[in-house]
C-alpha cells in the first residue's frame, strides 16, 4: 500500500491492532442514556442557597427596620418628656428670684452668666402685664410671644414653659432653644439605632453560615447523585441526612436498582439477539454459497437431460445461469441482511448505554485499525488517508469500544457514498486553539457537548455530491438516507450521534464541505485527557 507524504500517510497497522479489532467490532458496553433535546427556552439556573440567604436575610431586615422606626419614635418621645421635665424643674428653681425682685425696684435687670452658649436654657421673669423684669442674657429682650399661663408652647426658635410664680403678679418663663432639643433627640436616637444597623452584616454573615451549614448534606447528596452520570450505578451510600433528603435518597437508589436491572435486561438481550440472529444469517449465507457453487459446477448439457426427462406436468428447472443470478441476488439480500442486523444491534447498543465510561485511551491506534478493516493496508491506491501532523498519541476521555464503533460507521457511511476512485480524507489534530476547519459554525447541536477549551478534532471528508439543508438537518434520524440509490440502512449517523452525545462529543455535519463547492464533512471534537498529547 503506498503511503501520502510524511505529514499525510494512509493507515498502517498497529500492534495493537488484533487486540483492537475484535474490540471495534464487537462492543458489549452498554450505553446508559441518551441527552434530551431541550424544548423551549431553558428555565434561568438558581441557587438555592442564595435564594434561602436573600429571602431570610430580607425578612431580618425589614423587622429590624421596623424595629428601627419604632425606636427612634419612642426614643424622641421619651427624650421630649425629659426635657420638659427640665424645663418645669428650671422654673421651679428660679421662685427665688421672683422673690429678689420684690426686694429692689422695678426695672429690666439682665443676669449676665458665664458660659453661654446658643444651646443654654434662657428664661424670663414677667409681670402679670407682661413686662421683662428679668432675664438671661441668652434671652430676648421681649418676652416670648406666648400667653401668660401655665404650660408648654413651640416658637420657630424656643420651646418654652410658662409657670406662675408664687406672687399672684410675676410669672416664670423658661425657653429651651430648638437647636438644643433637636441635636439632643438626633443623639438619642442615633445612639439608639446604630447598634440595630451595625448588627445587620453580623446577622447577614450568621446566615450565610447557618444557610450553608444546613445545605451541606443536600450537597453531599448532590455530589454523590452526580457521580453517577457516567455509567455508575451503584447505590447512594447512608449520609446522615434529614428526613426531607432521606427520601429522595431511598427514590434515587430505588431509580438506580431499576435501572440497573433494565440495562442488565438490555444487554442480555443484545447479547442474545447477536448470537440468534448471526447464526442463522450466517448458515443461510453459508448454503447459498454452496448452492451458487454446485449450480455453477453442474453442465448445461446435464441441465438439458434432466430437463428433457421431467414430466410434462412438473415444471422444468430454470437454466444455469437462470439460477445463478437468483443465488446472486439472494446472497446480496443476505449479506444486506446482516449489516441491517448488525446495525440495529449497534443502535441498540447505544440506546441502552456503552458510551457513558470516561476512561483514557489513545485514539490513534482506534482510527489506524478501523481504517485498517475498512480499506485494507495493501491496496495499491487507498481509499482512506489519515493525516496526524507531529501526533503519535492522542489521548482523550472516553470509552475504546465504543469510539471505535462511533469512527467505524462514520468511515464506511464516507465510503459508501464518496465517489469511485476518490480517497476519504481523515485529519486529526490536538491542540488548545483548533485550526480553522475544526470550528464549528453557530453553537452546537441541541443535546450536544460543546467545543472544549482542550479538544481533540477528527475531520471526515468524502467527495459526494452537496446536500440540501434539510436533509443535512435530518441525516442523523434513523433510516434517513442522504442517497436511496447507495446501499445502505440509515442507521450509520444515526449511532454516531447517539455515541457522541453519551460520550461528550461535539458532531457537526457540514455539506457542501467549508471552503468547497462539493463534498460531505463530519467534525468529533473529543475531550482530551490532561497530561499528555
Amino acid at each position: 500500500m503506498t503511503s501520502a507524504p510524511p505529514p499525510t500517510s494512509a493507515h498502517h497497522p498497529t500492534p495493537m491492532a488484533a487486540e483492537l479489532r475484535s474490540s471495534v467490532s464487537a462492543p458489549e458496553t452498554p450505553d446508559l442514556h441518551t441527552l434530551p433535546a431541550s424544548a423551549g427556552k431553558p428555565a434561568r439556573p438558581w441557587r438555592l442557597a442564595t435564594r434561602l440567604i436573600r429571602g431570610v436575610t430580607g425578612v431580618v431586615v425589614g423587622c429590624l427596620a421596623i424595629v428601627t422606626l419604632m425606636t427612634a419614635g419612642f426614643t424622641k418621645y421619651e427624650i421630649t418628656e425629659r426635657l420638659d421635665d427640665s424645663l418645669q424643674e428650671v422654673g421651679e428653681r428660679l421662685q427665688f428670684a421672683v422673690l429678689a425682685l420684690k426686694q429692689q425696684a422695678p426695672g429690666q435687670d439682665v443676669a449676665h452668666l458665664s458660659d453661654i452658649k446658643p444651646t443654654s436654657l434662657a428664661y424670663q421673669i414677667t409681670d402679670t402685664a407682661g413686662h421683662v423684669l428679668l432675664r438671661s442674657s441668652n434671652a430676648p429682650a421681649r418676652r416670648f410671644d406666648v400667653p401668660l399661663s401655665g404650660g408648654f408652647y413651640m416658637l420657630p426658635q424656643f420651646r418654652v414653659y410658662v409657670t406662675p410664680a408664687a406672687q399672684t403678679d410675676r410669672f416664670i418663663l423658661v425657653g429651651e432653644p430648638r437647636l438644643h432639643r433637636t441635636q439632643a433627640t438626633h443623639r438619642a436616637i442615633l445612639i439608639a439605632v446604630v447598634p440595630i444597623i451595625g448588627s445587620v452584616p453580623c446577622i447577614w454573615l450568621l446566615v450565610i453560615w447557618i444557610v450553608r451549614r444546613g445545605l451541606r448534606p443536600l450537597v453531599r447528596l448532590q455530589d454523590e447523585i452526580r457521580e453517577r452520570g457516567s455509567g455508575n450505578l451503584t447505590p447512594v451510600p447512608e449520609l446522615a441526612l434529614p428526613v426531607e433528603l432521606s427520601a429522595i435518597q431511598v427514590a434515587v437508589n430505588s431509580l438506580l436498582e431499576r435501572l440497573q436491572k433494565a440495562l442488565s435486561a438490555e444487554r442480555a438481550f443484545a447479547a442474545n439477539a447477536a448470537h440468534e440472529l448471526r447464526n442463522p444469517i450466517a448458515a443461510l449465507l453459508a448454503q447459498a454459497q454452496m448452492l451458487r457453487a454446485a449450480a455453477q459446477d453442474t453442465l448445461p448439457a446435464s441441465t438439458a437431460a434432466e430437463t428433457n426427462a421431467t414430466p410434462h406436468n412438473m415444471p422444468r428447472p430454470a437454466n444455469t445461469a437462470d439460477t445463478t443470478q437468483r443465488l446472486d441476488t439472494l446472497i446480496s439480500q443476505i449479506h444486506r441482511l446482516s449489516r441491517t442486523v448488525e446495525k440495529l444491534l449497534q443502535l441498540s447498543r447505544a440506546v441502552a448505554g456503552t458510551a457513558l465510561r470516561r476512561d483514557r485511551f489513545d485514539l490513534l491506534p482506534v482510527l489506524h485499525v478501523v481504517a485498517d478493516e475498512l480499506d485494507r493496508p495493501d491496496h495499491a491506491s487507498p481509499r482512506i488517508v489519515i493525516e496526524t501532523g507531529a501526533l503519535n498519541t492522542l489521548d482523550v476521555l472516553g470509552d475504546l469500544d465504543v469510539a471505535g464503533i462511533l469512527l467505524r460507521n462514520l468511515l464506511e457511511n464516507a465510503l459508501r457514498y464518496s465517489p469511485q476512485g476518490s480517497a476519504i480524507q481523515v485529519h486529526v489534530t490536538a491542540t488548545a486553539a483548533l485550526p480553522p476547519c475544526c470550528h464549528a459554525e453557530g453553537p452546537a447541536p441541541s443535546g450536544q457537548a460543546a467545543v472544549f477549551e482542550h479538544g481533540a478534532c477528527v475531520t471526515i471528508q468524502n467527495l459526494c455530491a452537496p446536500l440540501a439543508p434539510d436533509l443535512l438537518n435530518r441525516l442523523t434520524d434513523p433510516f434517513v438516507r442522504g442517497n436511496a440509490s447507495a446501499e445502505g440502512s440509515g442507521l450509520g449517523l444515526a449511532i454516531a450521534r447517539t455515541i457522541a452525545r453519551q460520550m461528550a462529543i461535539r458532531m457537526d455535519l457540514f455539506s457542501p464541505i467549508p471552503g468547497q463547492n462539493t463534498g460531505f464533512m463530519v467534525q468529533l471534537t473529543f475531550q482530551k485527557a490532561a497530561g499528555r498529547l
